[in-house]
């Protein structure tokens, strides 16, 4: 696949043994995180009321999927999923972290360890939220420098946590700064490529943006304690939190203009899951820490100048682990994706192998959320919902408001059955 992935990208017959000798020649990549966002809420995915010109451009250069889906409707399960390419459930990460005990092990191989190793130089600029001990901070998996925070949330101006700490960090060292942090974290990006344009990089952006605290652009000093009661904030503090950060991502795409980086450049932009409250979710249901629709489905635009097809939109279903695979693959380090739980999307993208239809599962017990699992299986989607069971067919109802349960017995036994033997095959505690 790779021979596929290079030949394409160079327009020349460059054989993969070549091109893996030469890191020089390998592709940028830049991965765009947002935060607890609804999927309505940016103009490629229908918003009317947020403005996003420069993820606009990403659609109108790449390719947008429609039918996306992250591996975790919270957090850290979600991002462990995206940076391992497996399965929370098979890396025994499930659920946020509580504790200075818990975090992703750096034992276990991930993508900016592995694109480290092949010549990549690595930066995560923003929330890492996967432990802060030793064995599980950025830097121990391969990050090379980090700016940003390892809690779920911090200010947006005085960069402390909920609890009023200091959240910012610089590698393993708390740093005060002055600004707003979508701003400073688009700054880092910045000179980040400014320093690495003439080497091959991994450029982790991770916004807060749109967590909470609701603090918009401008507000005065006296209100930077403000904004953690959502009942006090505005869809418009919202709005403004998310065009600030498209802003960013705009700053970012003209950066790699600035040094024609952009046709030798992978661009990836996603919500780590779905949000709630503030955000718009249409016509997905429900949100964020649960496996409806709108706590898995995710906004995820590809850009890869002839290597992926621009200005389409694709129904084709993927997961978060998908781009973990195509990472690698893109990166040609191809002995990696193997063992993952996703696969290379792009000969998908390009009609160059027809899809197949595809599994993809999901078990989710986060405290005070109760215990759901589900299957999605074509255009079948089985859930349980604590003691309630539902069977939904997306194709026809992606809001999942008619239960098809009762009506496809046969259906729900198969799904059911199939969920059943991937939890038995998952590795025990």
């Amino acid at each position: 696949m790779a021979r596929i992935v290079i030949a394409l990208f160079f327009s020349l017959a460059i054989p993969h043994v070549s091109f893996a000798a030469d890191v020089t020649t390998r592709p940028n990549i830049v991965l765009i995180i947002s935060d607890y966002m609804g999927y309505h809420d940016t103009e490629p995915y229908g918003a009317t009321d947020v403005r996003t010109p420069s993820i606009s451009r990403l659609a109108s250069e790449g390719t947008t999927m429609t039918n996306f889906y992250a591996a975790a409707p919270v957090c850290g399960p979600a991002r462990a999923a995206l940076f391992t390419g497996q399965y929370p459930a098979r890396i025994r990460f499930e659920k946020n972290i509580r504790t200075e005990a818990d975090g992703l092990s750096s034992s276990i191989p991930s993508l900016p360890r592995q694109l480290k190793d092949a010549g990549y130089r690595t930066a995560l600029l923003g929330k890492w939220h996967l432990g802060r001990t030793a064995d599980f901070t950025p830097n121990a998996h391969g990050f090379e420098e980090f700016i940003g925070h390892h809690e779920w949330t911090v200010g947006y101006y005085n960069h402390k946590t909920e609890q009023g700490e200091p959240g910012l960090f610089r590698n393993d060292e708390i740093i005060e700064r002055e600004g707003y942090l979508t701003d400073l974290l688009t700054d880092e990006a910045v000179g980040f490529i400014d320093r690495n344009q003439d080497h091959p990089f991994f450029l982790t952006l991770s916004y807060n943006a749109a967590l909470p605290p609701y603090q918009p652009p401008g507000m005065p000093e006296a209100e930077w304690d403000d904004g953690w009661d959502v009942n006090k904030a505005t869809r418009g503090d919202y709005v403004q939190m998310v065009e600030r950060m498209d802003d960013g991502i705009g700053r970012v795409l003209d950066a790699l203009d600035r040094y024609d980086l952009n046709s030798n450049t992978f661009v990836i932009y996603l919500y780590d899951h779905g949000g709630r409250h503030l955000v718009n979710s249409e016509p997905l249901f429900h949100g964020f820490a649960n496996l409806w629709e709108g706590g898995i489905r995710i906004p995820t635009i590809m850009r890869l100048p002839n290597v992926i097809p621009a200005g389409e939109r694709s129904n084709m279903p993927g997961i978060a682990m998908d781009l973990t695979a195509t990472i690698l693959s893109v990166a040609g380090v191809d002995d990696a994706v193997a063992s993952l739980d996703g696969v290379n999307l792009v000969p998908y993208l390009r009609s160059e192998q027809p899809r197949a239809t595809r599994q993809f599962f999901w078990r989710a017990d986060f405290y005070d959320f109760g215990k759901q699992k589900a299957i999605r299986d074509g255009k079948w989607k089985y859930v349980e919902d604590g003691n309630t069971q539902f069977l939904f067919d997306l194709n026809k109802d992606v809001s999942e408001r008619h239960n098809l349960f009762y009506r496809e017995p046969d259906v729900v036994s198969r799904l059911r059955r199939d969920l059943d033997t991937w939890i038995a095959g998952l590795p025990e505690g």
